[in-house]
């Protein structure tokens, strides 16, 4: 940061006067053809000469469309220079082609005649991001329409747009902790320190960026890139607007586990650094108008205000609220309306200028809650959309949650909003995924969500561990009803992960366990009709009551009676005892028999695989119980 024209060569003003608009949506704006080359240097004309023939040579490509690899570049100037013989080495310097440049792109009259036209577009070298700046001016035409240029240099920037403004709301710029004001202040033209509260801004960071790729040559403003820029960047919500011509980046506000920040908020660090640089710039000057016009009791306040927030602070308070409202207060207070020079003019400007942005800064500041609020349930959010997506991946399982206690184990305390959040939360997972809510009798809800790219692969792995765990039924039933869901109408990404054998095989596979499934049902519906143990047990004890008598009376006859009426007496126990469980026969007693009965009608209850209304399963409980196939068993 040198001076007053750094600032200047940014066209703040322009900036702040400008509104976001789409470069779709731009009025025309021309470069004319100068047929005489009127009020053009030799080295402008060699210049003109130059983006002539590389138009021509472009075309003659079949290049139709316009693209930034396409343009004469300002790097490579200084060789295409080289060969004009008629220009001297003066004319084909730096500070030359500065000038040839400026009268190019009518700089003094703000481009309303201009010939050719300069936009920068953004390149990736290495690790760094770089400014290539393209130059334009076809000369076909009387006018030619420069937006074409402009949009296709902008769009083939937006990707490194993107990855600049993100890696920097992950990673902010920290100030300098002794003086983090000390980038704001810098001399100006008459040698006097001075603040330049912009220089903080977004813009003005882009800016150098720009000014690289235009060395070695002087800078012009590219008020038309930041404009788009800035467009962009709000559009993206990359941004947080202070003033018309001042953005700062919009952080991830980063938590640790304690709820402090990760790393220092966007908006704290621009309103340390200008706080402090205002205190830095308003109190030499207010001391030296105060004591040029005489006012002694002004001088007495501001010796007040340095003892009681300057002398005698605490570390660690040197910019707090109260300092900043004194300090203000005492700028507000001073009579810049006697002023008369341009010194205290200027003063009053600056001082103003910082004020205001300090003020939005503590506006802002004062939201800061309400945004870690917005960040933790953001930060939630994805990491359930990574666990949905890794659970069925890796366990190929449904992901159950309870968003209420998701919510609560987060750290959002404010229990009113749950309700939003959730429905936020459920149209997020379901626009990604597969989800089934099953809401609960204490007003709570839980969540079955699946990715459905691995539907059938779930499927199969629930359908194979409910064979063996009749606590997984329940989930089988839910991860059927999310199917089907899915199926009508078909969801684009269903199985979209699974080769086409593969899911032939896993169908195979769950109607082979389905029809044994089925068997097994046959089994236990026939088991209900007769309890064989039973009768079985009947007909044994029957026939031995049989067999003494055979014995005791010395005849067969009573054995070949008795098998016909033990199979008889064998069919009427398993008939009677029918219903009852095999635990109570065999224990015996009415009470007992009493007792299992009201325990099935309990049992049966809970373990209902249709009632989805039941509390929440143990996890360890459900595991314990059953080892279902892994991953690695499956490969």
């Amino acid at each position: 940061m040198e001076s007053t024209e750094q600032e200047q060569d940014i066209s703040f003003e322009e900036l702040a006067a400008s509104k976001p608009t789409e470069i779709q949506s731009l009025a025309p704006d021309y470069i004319f053809l100068n047929e005489g080359a009127v009020g053009l240097s030799a080295t402008a004309r060699c210049i003109l000469d130059e983006l002539r023939d590389w138009h021509k040579k472009t075309e003659k490509h079949g290049s139709k469309s316009i693209h930034p690899s396409y343009l004469l570049t300002l790097d490579k100037l200084s060789d295409l220079l080289n060969k004009y013989r008629n220009l001297s080495e003066q004319a084909k310097s730096p500070p030359s082609i500065d000038l040839a440049l400026r009268q190019l792109v009518d700089y003094e009259k703000k481009g309303k005649n201009k010939s050719a036209y300069i936009y920068p577009f953004l390149v990736r070298n290495g690790a760094k991001i770089q400014a290539r700046i393209a130059i334009a001016s076809p000369q076909k035409e009387t006018k030619t329409d420069v937006n074409p240029y402009r949009a296709a240099c902008f769009e083939f920037s937006e990707e490194m747009i993107d990855l600049i403004l993100q890696n920097r709301a992950k990673k902010p710029k920290l100030p300098d902790e002794d003086s983090p004001g000390a980038f704001l202040l810098h001399k100006n033209k008459a040698g006097k320190n001075w603040l330049f509260p912009k220089l903080a801004s977004l813009e003005a960071e882009f800016s150098t960026l720009l000014k690289k790729g235009f060395q070695p040559y002087s800078y012009i403003p590219m008020t038309d890139f930041l404009r788009d820029f800035l467009t962009y960047a709000n559009k993206k919500n990359y941004v947080m607007k202070i003033l018309p011509d001042y953005h700062i980046i919009l952080d991830d506000l980063q938590l640790n586990p304690d709820g402090s920040y990760v790393n220092q908020p966007e908006v704290i660090a621009h309103y340390r650094c200008q706080v402090d640089a205002l205190e830095k710039f308003a109190i030499p000057y207010l001391k030296e108008l105060s004591e040029r016009a005489g006012y002694g009791l002004f001088g007495t306040r501001i010796i007040e205000f340095e003892q009681t927030h300057i002398q005698m602070v605490e570390p660690g308070r040197k910019q707090n609220s109260e300092k900043v409202k004194a300090l203000i207060s005492l700028i507000n207070d001073y009579p810049f309306d006697r002023e008369t020079d341009e010194l205290g003019k200027k003063v009053s400007e600056t001082c103003r200028l910082s004020i205001q942005i300090i003020s939005r800064l503590m506006e802002e500041k004062e939201k800061l809650s309400q945004r870690k609020e917005e960040s933790v349930f953001k930060s939630l959010k994805l990491k359930i959309l990574h666990k949905i997506s890794e659970n069925t991946l890796e366990e190929q399982t449904l992901y159950r949650f309870s968003p209420e206690q998701k919510l609560k184990s987060s750290g959002l305390s404010d229990e009113t909003r749950y309700p939003s959040l959730i429905e936020e939360l459920k149209k997020e997972i379901s626009d990604q995924y597969g989800m089934k809510v099953i809401e609960k009798p204490d007003q709570t809800s839980e969540i079955y969500a699946v990715d459905p790219g691995y539907m059938a692969a779930v499927l199969h792995k629930l359908s194979s561990l409910a064979t063996k765990n009749v606590a997984y039924q329940k989930e089988l039933e839910i991860a059927k009803e999310i199917n089907a869901s899915l199926s009508n109408p078909k969801h684009p990404g269903l199985n979209a992960k699974l080769k086409a054998e593969h899911i032939v095989k896993l169908q195979q596979g769950i109607q082979t366990m389905e029809q044994l499934e089925v068997e097994k049902q046959r089994s236990r519906e026939f088991a209900k009709k007769f309890n064989l143990p039973m009768g079985m047990l009947g007909f044994v004890a029957s026939m031995i009551l049989f067999l003494i008598a055979s014995v005791h009376f010395k005849t067969t006859g009573i054995l070949f009676v008795g098998i016909p009426v033990s199979l008889f007496l064998g069919l009427m126990i398993a008939f009677h005892f029918r219903d009852k469980e095999k635990s109570d026969i065999l224990s015996g007693g009415s009470s007992s028999s009493s007792f299992g009965s009201g325990f099935k009608g309990e049992y049966g209850a809970m373990s209902s695989s249709n009632s989805y209304e039941t509390g929440e399963d143990s996890e360890d409980e459900r595991y314990q119980s059953s080892k279902g196939e892994t991953p690695k068993e499956k490969k």
